[in-house]
């Protein structure tokens, strides 16, 4: 890790000087007067930050590992100006966060007008592609480089335009690095816990120790049993992530580990089910804790017809939308403001306090986490 690493606030915000730095060493290097002495200074600086970066970039998913070590190899073959290129199209993604609305793999290689920095392009998207909220799994499970790409493969195989949620996929092989990327990654939303993984990581985690957890290694190593190990990597995930859904695919009779396990996981799969009843319980899960009741139904309270029996219409906004004078109230708030907004002889004046319909799901919705005692961590907070 960097020497003054301390300094940050947050490995994200390293993280992004990191891909920043390397950005404009790598622009350096492909200038025509970087010769000589001047070149190898540069070279050796983007070899240090391509030294730091791969420390932390096994725990997103983007740009993932397959584009950074296709990143290492031009590098390590001369071929500089497509590392910089490359270097130039992933830190523009980073610093606009349009690998959010796109697939990771149909970004690589593509030319630098991938990655839109206008933020008024963001009204010309297709609605499912605006609309679609971006998140990331954990995936604990030893697996080949092969066997990684397609369970990659597969999940975006089973993407729909009309899902609310897309994700990617961040794969690790120990108990260890799952606490780290639980620690550093706050796209996270989710953990599918395998059978299959070690208790220590096979990577030099160094520049890592902070953030590594050597007692739940020691746990880890203690206990035989996968079922035990998951057991206890869950229950360490939840501790320090309360609000992560939690997913264990088994090989054994699901029926007896989720007697013995639910109290940890949201769901226990069988690892016969394949992959698409986990995709659909991803999306379900993070999607129910998206939920927001009350502004739903703000929403829609906002789009019905209003009759006014008074002689001044400035229910939703008619005295401002009508003005010769302050229109420019709509402009620079939104229709939306105003169209919620209702008179108090408006016929429909007592809908917000109106427990029919929609307006009922809130109140039925509190009332089920004051029984529960508990409730979800809204994803909007």
């Amino acid at each position: 890790m960097v020497e003054n690493g301390h300094a940050y606030n947050s490995v994200w915000q390293l993280r992004g000087d990191l891909w920043c730095r390397l950005d404009e060493a790598a622009d350096r290097l492909n200038r025509p007067d970087t010769v000589g002495e001047r070149r190898e200074r540069y070279l050796e600086i983007c070899r240090s930050l391509i030294t730091e970066l791969a420390t932390l970039e096994p725990y997103w998913a983007f740009p993932g590992p397959s584009r950074f070590a296709r990143l290492q190899r031009r590098f390590g073959s001369g071929d500089h100006r497509h590392f910089g290129k490359m270097v130039a199209d992933i830190n523009n993604a980073l610093t606009t966060e349009s690998y959010r609305h796109r697939d990771a793999d149909a970004m690589a290689d593509k030319d630098a007008g991938m990655f839109p920095t206008d933020p008024r392009e963001i009204e010309h998207r297709p609605v499912n592609a605006q609309g679609q909220l971006y998140f990331e799994v954990l995936v604990v499970e030893s697996m080949t480089e092969a066997a990684e790409r397609a369970l990659r493969e597969e999940v975006r195989s089973w993407r729909r335009p009309d899902d609310q949620c897309a994700y990617e996929l961040v794969v690790v092989g120990s108990g260890e690095e799952a606490m780290i990327a639980a620690r550093l990654n706050a796209n996270l939303q989710a953990v599918v816990i395998r059978r299959r993984f070690s208790h220590a990581s096979a990577r030099d985690l160094t520049g890592l120790d902070d953030f590594v957890d050597r007692e739940l290694s020691e746990s880890l190593a203690q206990h035989l049993s996968p079922e035990e190990r998951a057991q206890i990597l869950a229950g360490a995930l939840s501790g320090l992530r309360p609000e992560l859904d939690l997913y264990l695919m088994t090989e054994i009779e699901v029926e007896d580990m989720a007697g013995r396990l639910g109290a940890h996981f949201r769901r226990v799969f069988h690892a016969r089910e394949g992959v698409l009843e986990l995709h659909l319980s991803l999306l379900h899960g993070v999607a129910e804790r998206y939920r927001t009741p009350f502004f739903s139904a703000l929403k829609e309270y906002s789009h019905r017809p209003t009759g006014v029996f008074h002689a001044l219409p400035i229910s939703q906004g008619k005295s401002i939308v009508g003005s010769h004078w302050i229109q420019d109230m709509v402009s620079f708030y939104g229709l939306n403001v105003f169209m919620a907004e209702t008179s108090a002889t408006c016929v429909h004046g007592r809908d917000i306090g109106d427990v029919r319909g929609s307006r009922f799901a809130p109140r039925t919705d509190r009332a089920a986490a004051r029984r529960a005692g508990t409730g979800r961590q809204d994803l909007r907070q």
